[in-house]
């Protein structure tokens, strides 16, 4: 097991009363990064928002590692950067990136 340190943005002035947003999970040390995300959006809930479409980027270690789409309160799509590899350690960090302007072509620029 290896554990991980999850924090988000706020989304408004009302959500920073709790920030960071700060949960620790411990997981298997084998998961696959894929795999591995997924089981971190299962049991760490991103803030909900009144708009048509938002993206969470998830950064794991300092590393892009996938971006996710939002609309209406549910996921649309989660989007893995391709040949993407992050070190493991016994402790790690995962931040997800809150925006609704750009799009994630813009967001590699």
């Amino acid at each position: 097991m290896i554990d991980f340190e999850v924090t988000r943005d706020s989304v408004c002035m009302g959500d920073d009363v709790d920030a960071p947003h700060y949960a620790k999970l411990s997981l298997e040390s084998n998961l696959p990064l894929k795999e591995l995300v997924n089981t971190i959006l299962k049991n760490y809930q991103l803030a909900s928002v009144a708009i048509p479409k938002v993206y969470w980027i998830c950064e794991m270690n300092g590393i892009h590692v996938a971006t996710i789409t939002v609309t209406e309160d549910s996921f649309e799509s989660i989007k893995f950067e391709e040949g993407c590899t992050v070190p493991l350690y016994s402790f790690n960090s995962v931040r997800f990136k809150y925006s609704w302007l750009i799009s994630i072509e813009l967001y590699r620029i």
